[in-house]
C-alpha cells in the first residue's frame, strides 16, 4: 500500500476575495470582531450629528404624532451603523420630525437677535402728541354737549353759529338770536329783528369787543348788537334786496359777502364802507388772514379770491400770468391757518367735494394748490387747530361718479355723467386731517343730516356743529390744551454777572 501524499499537497487552494460594489461589507474582513456599544464612547460618534437647539421653541405638532426623541437613533446602534446611516443621509435630527408647512411664521423670539431688533423698529408706533385729535376725539367719539336750535335757517350756505372769546355760543333762529354762557350755562335772548329785515342768515361775534355781535339778514341788512345793553349799535343796509353771505371781523372792520357778488367792508368807527367787486355770484365764505393783510372769499361758482384790501385788488389779478383759484362747485368753507400765516384752505360742495390747501406766497407765481384732498363729499366748513398741525372739516351728502363705458369716451363721459348720491362713512361726518401728509386721522358721524356750520372754542380745543334738519347743535372735544412750556433752570440763574 502506497504511502499517502504529504499534507501540504492535499490542501485545497483558496480563492482570493475580490471587492464587488454590490456588497458594502466586503470592505471589512469577516474575521473582524464586532465591537459592542458598551465599549465605545457614543458621544464621539454623535458629536458630528446636529443637535436640536433647546432654546428654540418647537412648532406645534399634531397630537397623533409622537414627539421626536432626544437622540434620533436608537441606543443599540453601533458606530458602524451610524457611519452607514450618515452616508445615506439618515443620521439627522430631522428624521421622523413633524413640521406643519401651513403654520404661522415663528415669533420674534425664535429669530436672529439683529432681525428681532429690526422688526421692533418696523412695528414701533409713533408717539401721539397730547394735543392731537387722536388722543381725544378718536378715543371718545361722542359729543360733550347738545343744544336745541329751533327755527335755524335751512339754507345750506348760511352761517347761523358763532363762538365768542368770552365763551358765549350764539345761534340765529329765524329773526331771533340766542346765546348761552357755557361757563354758567345761562341762556339769554339777544334780539329779535323786525319783519322788514327778513330772516337772519349769518352772525359773527367781534374779536376786539366780545360783547358785540353782527347779524346779516336775507334782505341785505347788517346790524350790530350789544349783548350787555341789548341795544342796536349801528345798522347798514344794501341798496338792493340781497342775502348776506359770510362775515368776518378784523378789529373794527367787518367784511360781509353779498348775494350779488360784492364784498362790503364796514368800519365801525367811521360807519363808512367800501365795496370790493370781482365775484359774479353770491359770496358764501369770507375770512381775514391772521395778520389782517389779506381777505379770503369764495363764491357760488367755485371761484376763490385773495384780496389785498389796502390796494383794493385781487392778488391773482396783480400777477402777470394767467389762471385763477377755482373749484368745480360752490365754495363756502374757507379757513386761515393760525400757526402759518400764509397757509389757507378752501372746501367745495356738490359735485366737486375737494379740499384745497394754498399758500399766499405762491399765488402770485402760480395759483395752484399745494395739497388736494378728494373726498367725494360736500365740505360745509373748515377749522384749523391752533395747537397742532391738523385740519377739521364738516360734511354733508356723499356721492360716487359712474365710470365711463369706454376709454375713448372717458373725457366726454366725465363732463356729462352726474354723480350718484350714496351713503358712506364720510356722509354728515366730522373729519380731522393731518398736515402736511393730509392723512385722515379721525372720522366721526356728527348728525343724521348735513352739517350746516361749525365754530371753534376760544381755547381752541372744542368745536360746535349745527344741523338745520335736526334743529340741534353739538359740542365736540376735538383737541387737547397745549403743554405749558417750562423753562429749564440755568446755572447763570444762580449767579450774578457784575
Amino acid at each position: 500500500m502506497e504511502n499517502p501524499p504529504p499534507a501540504s499537497l492535499c490542501v485545497t487552494p483558496r480563492r482570493k476575495r475580490v471587492w464587488t460594489p454590490t456588497s458594502v461589507t466586503n470592505h471589512y474582513s469577516a474575521k473582524k470582531r464586532r465591537i459592542s456599544i458598551a465599549s465605545v464612547d457614543v458621544s464621539k460618534e454623535f458629536s458630528s450629528v446636529v443637535e436640536p437647539d433647546v432654546s428654540e421653541k418647537a412648532p406645534a405638532a399634531d397630537r397623533f404624532i409622537s414627539a421626536p426623541r432626544e437622540h434620533p437613533l436608537p441606543l443599540n446602534t453601533t458606530p458602524r451603523s451610524v457611519r452607514i446611516a450618515r452616508s445615506f443621509g439618515l443620521a439627522d435630527d430631522r428624521v421622523l420630525r413633524f413640521r406643519d408647512t401651513n403654520a404661522a411664521a415663528s415669533s420674534s423670539k425664535e429669530l436672529h437677535p439683529h432681525r428681532s431688533q429690526f422688526l421692533k423698529l418696523l412695528t414701533s408706533t409713533r408717539e401721539v402728541p397730547p394735543a392731537s385729535s387722536v388722543a381725544h376725539l378718536a378715543k371718545r367719539k361722542q359729543f360733550a354737549l347738545a343744544l336745541d336750535a329751533p327755527g335755524v335757517a335751512a339754507d345750506p350756505y348760511a352761517h347761523p353759529l358763532s363762538w365768542s372769546t368770552q365763551n358765549n355760543i350764539a345761534v340765529a333762529c329765524g329773526r331771533d338770536v340766542h346765546y348761552q354762557d357755557l361757563d354758567s350755562r345761562t341762556i339769554s335772548h339777544l334780539c329779535k329783528l323786525p319783519r322788514y329785515c327778513g330772516h337772519i342768515s349769518s352772525i359773527a361775534w367781534a374779536a376786539h369787543e366780545p360783547h358785540l355781535l353782527a347779524a346779516g339778514t336775507t334782505c341785505g341788512i347788517v346790524t350790530l348788537r350789544d349783548a350787555n345793553t341789548r341795544q342796536q349799535v349801528v345798522e347798514w343796509s344794501s341798496a338792493m334786496i340781497t342775502t348776506v353771505g359770510g362775515m368776518s371781523w378784523r378789529e373794527q372792520v367787518l367784511a360781509v359777502g353779498m348775494d350779488d357778488g360784492d364784498v362790503t367792508v364796514f368800519d365801525v368807527r367811521s360807519r363808512e364802507h367800501n365795496i370790493l367787486t370781482t365775484h359774479k355770484s353770491r359770496v358764501h365764505g369770507v375770512r381775514w388772514s391772521p395778520d389782517g393783510k389779506y381777505l379770503l372769499t369764495g363764491d357760488q361758482q367755485g371761484v376763490v379770491r385773495l384780496w389785498d384790501v389796502r390796494a383794493g385788488k385781487d392778488l391773482v389779478e396783480l400777477k402777470t400770468h394767467g389762471g385763477k383759484m377755482k373749484h368745480n362747485a360752490p365754495v363756502k368753507a374757507v379757513a386761515w391757518c393760525p400757526w402759518k400765516s400764509d397757509l389757507f384752505a378752501t372746501g367745495s360742495g356738490y359735485p366737486d367735494g375737494k379740499i384745497y390747501i394754498w399758500s399766499s406766497n405762491a399765488i402770485p407765481a402760480s395759483p395752484a394748490p399745494l395739497h388736494t384732498i378728494s373726498l367725494n363729499t360736500a365740505v360745509t366748513s373748515l377749522v384749523w387747530s391752533p395747537h397742532c398741525k391738523e385740519l377739521l372739516s364738516t360734511h354733508g351728502s356723499s356721492w360716487t361718479t359712474p365710470p365711463a363705458s369706454a376709454p375713448a369716451l372717458a373725457r366726454s363721459a366725465a363732463r356729462t355723467a352726474r354723480p350718484v348720491p350714496t351713503a358712506s362713512a364720510q356722509t354728515n361726518s366730522l373729519m380731522v386731517h393731518a398736515y402736511p401728509s393730509c392723512k385722515r386721522l379721525v372720522t366721526v358721524p356728527a348728525h343724521q343730516a348735513a352739517v350746516g356750520d361749525s365754530a371753534l372754542s376760544p381755547d381752541g380745543t372744542s368745536v360746535f356743529t349745527i344741523c338745520p334738519a335736526e334743529e340741534a347743535m353739538k359740542m365736540w372735544r376735538v383737541w387737547g390744551a397745549p403743554e405749558s412750556a417750562t423753562r429749564r433752570e440755568s446755572a447763570f440763574d444762580k449767579c450774578t454777572i457784575r
